[in-house]
Order: structure tokens, then sequence, then C-alpha cells
């Protein structure tokens, strides 16, 4: 079974002028399948479609990305797909070309080892020193991510599994692979929505199952108090408690047990 498909032909390569690979011009999704299906589908095609449009990119086929998956997947596997749509060749340097055609990358890869466990025994958070503040990018999965590379790169060196990361002001931004939520006396506090965050489909799960019990305003980071649980959620993990900030033991969110059951019986089941 082949690990990759390039415009829909197993195993190709992508062309050393795809300015993908030149200058970071795409998109990308990366989507958890279980037994074959995919919950959060449309969700995740819903903000593939947006993006292409805010990057004057064609819409994507979106019937044919689900069979090319499918042809990843196999017969009902479990895995997860990631899918990268870039403007392809052409253009001036920088000037992209008048008509686009795009490149589709899909690529398999197995679900994560150690989910369980870290859904267990929780997240080791480490504060980055990086800052990420508004631009013209905010709210797209795009496909320049070398802000995150150095930012996991910090976490590495601090033994950390995941980062919590802020703007120039201090305020909350994202996670290093996920949006923050944070728990205080029983509520759900998602900080912003964020203009450098990226439009989280987990958080979006999460959002129109809670409704009311969520919150979502702008969040300090000098606000945290030692009684506020943590939470990372993204699309393949799903809600995650985080154990520990800066060498600090955090508290136990209390309901994570119960997220956490909602997610894998409507998710993953």
């Amino acid at each position: 079974m082949s690990r990759w498909l390039v415009n829909g032909e197993p195993g190709a390569l992508v062309a050393p002028t795809d300015r993908g690979l030149l200058y970071g011009d795409g998109l990308f999704e990366t989507i958890a399948f279980h037994r074959g299906r995919s919950v959060l589908w449309s969700l995740h095609m819903a903000r593939l479609v947006d993006g292409c449009r805010r990057l004057a990119l064609p819409r994507p086929d979106v019937d044919l990305l689900a069979a090319e998956c499918h042809e990843l997947l196999g017969n009902g596997d479990s895995a997860v797909i990631r899918i990268a749509i870039t403007r392809g060749s052409g253009g001036r340097a920088y000037f992209p070309p008048e008509t686009a055609e795009p490149t589709r990358i899909l690529m398999r890869r197995e679900i994560p080892n150690g989910l369980a466990r870290q859904r267990d025994a929780g997240l080791v958070m480490h504060s980055s020193s990086i800052r990420l503040d508004a631009n013209a990018l905010g709210g797209l999965k795009h496909m320049n991510r070398l802000e995150q590379v150095l930012i996991a790169a910090e976490c590495g060196r601090a033994g950390a599994d995941e980062a919590l990361v802020l703007d120039s002001a201090g305020m909350i931004v994202e996670g290093l692979a996920g949006n923050i939520v944070v728990v205080r006396d029983g509520r759900l506090i998602a900080p912003g929505p964020h203009p450098a965050a990226v439009a989280g489909v987990g958080l979006e799960w999460l959002r129109r199952r809670a409704a009311s019990e969520l919150e979502e305003r702008p969040f300090e980071a000098a606000e945290l108090t030692r009684d506020d649980a943590l939470w990372v959620i993204n699309s393949v993990r799903g809600p995650c408690p985080v154990r520990a900030l800066d060498g600090r033991a955090l508290v136990r969110d209390e309901r994570i047990p119960e997220w956490r059951q909602r997610w894998q019986k409507e998710v993953e089941e």
C-alpha cells in the first residue's frame, strides 16, 4: 500500500519548483481516521476551503480528496492523513502565477504512539520565549511553520511535550499543537479567538458541544492562578490535560475524564 499520493499518483515526487516547497505557499490539514471514518471531516474541509479562498487558490475537490484518503487507508484502517494543497509551480519569485495549478499531496502515517499515556498522565508544558502576533495569515493552517519548529525545539530542550505560546503583550495565543483551554471553578475558558492562532478543529468540536459552558475571551498569561487547570485540544489528540507548566504541578480538572470519554465515543469509536 502506498504511503503517499501526489496529484493522485502513488509514490510520486513533488517538483523542486513547487511553490509549497519554495515559499510555503499552501495549506494543510491533519485528519485522524478511525476504522476508515473521520467524524471531523466536514470541519477540516470547511477550514481548507476557507483557507483556499483567502489565499486565492482554486476551491479543492472535496470528493476527490475523500476518495484519495480512502485509497491510502485501505480496508477501513485507522491512521492519520495529512492533506497539503500548494499553489503548484509557476510565477516569478514571490509573484504568484495568474492561474494556479495546485499540487495535492496526501500522506499517511500511523496514529501517534503514546496518546493514551498523554491523556492519562497529562502533558508537560513549557512557556515559549517565541511570540506570535497578529498577521495576515491568522486562523489559517498554512505551510509556513518555522515558528512552530523553533517552539518545538525549545520544548525539546526543556523536556516538554507542549508549549504555552503568547503574543508580545503576554496574551495567550495557542499551544504548539493545539488550542488552549483554561478551566477555572469548573468553567471552560478558551483564550481568544486570537488573531494569530490557528482556527482549531478540535476547539470547534468543543465549541459546538459545550455551548454556553465555554467562554471565549482574551486571556493574559499573568491571569493564570494556581487553582486553574489547563487543557490542550486538537483534532488528533482530543482534549488532553496539562500536568505541569514550567516545572510547576497544575491542578487536575475533574471534568476532563467526562470530556475525554465523550471525545472517544463521538470521534474515535
